[in-house]
């Protein structure tokens, strides 16, 4: 250590309450430079870190493939509209051919 944090861990130590001693202080500022360093493989910051960057990802993957569900659903689902829309339309048609050709059948007899 050199003199100047020495000189700085006493001043620190002398505003602090008489049970707080330099050792004290010198292990909290360890422990909080440790802390800092998440880059650490195994240490909890990288783990909690790298774990909610992989939540994140996944997140971000699952919404884009709902989008695009939900996307196609909608396409299909107008797509299956018309279908029916023109199917009830081709419907009339074809039950009004139907009775026309009963009518002729009727009309033969």
């Amino acid at each position: 250590m050199t003199p100047q944090m020495a000189q700085r861990i006493n001043q620190i130590a002398s505003t602090k309450p008489r049970n707080i001693t330099e050792a004290d202080l010198i292990r909290e500022a360890i422990r909080r430079y440790l802390d800092e360093q998440d880059d650490l493989a195994g240490s909890r910051k990288h783990f909690q870190r790298s774990f909610r960057q992989r939540i994140d990802q996944i997140e971000e993957a699952v919404t884009f493939q709902l989008n695009v569900l939900i996307f196609l659903l909608d396409a299909d689902e107008d797509q299956l509209r018309e279908a029916i829309i023109a199917a009830r339309e081709r419907g009339e048609t074809l039950l009004a051919q139907m009775k026309a050709v009963r009518a002729v059948e009727e009309i033969d007899n």
